[in-house]
């Protein structure tokens, strides 16, 4: 009914302002809705609106509140339950990224010790291996010490 009332309260203004017969088309308009509104007809609809309003405000009122409640009770259990699954999730993928770097780690130290070079990744004499530095190699492959 609201928005009944608000387009044509829009269109009488449109009309109003696009109208170039100026002032007697705003009287005729104004003249119709003031005896449209005082109408007695219209004037009972709008005291039932009002009252059947004010009783049933506060019962509206109690349920949006009942449902906001129960809408951010679900919302927070669900953060909770995303929460704890993406923390396994985390959990799990450390573990399996542990796992994988002591794996990679044993095959380097198998691989040094079966070639018997001290110069394996992983051993270290407390001396640095730069290599030769005017030649520009060094122990390190792609890396070129002294450039």
């Amino acid at each position: 009914m609201k928005g009944k009332i608000l387009f044509v309260a829009g269109a009488a203004v449109g009309y109003v302002l696009g109208a170039r017969a100026g002032r007697g088309a705003y009287v005729k308009i104004k003249d119709q809705a003031e005896s449209l509104w005082e109408n007695p007809t219209v004037q009972k609809t709008v005291h039932q609106a009002e009252d059947f309003v004010k009783d049933n405000a506060p019962v509206v009122g109690k349920k949006l509140q009942e449902a906001a409640g129960d809408a951010a009770s679900a919302a927070g259990s669900k953060a909770k339950s995303v929460a704890g699954k993406a923390s396994g999730k985390a959990s799990s993928a450390a573990e399996d990224a542990t796992a994988a770097a002591r794996t990679a780690a044993d095959k380097v130290r198998d691989s040094g010790s079966d070639s018997g070079d001290s110069s394996a990744v992983g051993t270290d004499d407390g001396e640095a291996d730069t290599g030769d530095r005017a030649n520009g190699t060094s122990k390190l492959p792609g890396v070129n010490v002294g450039e």
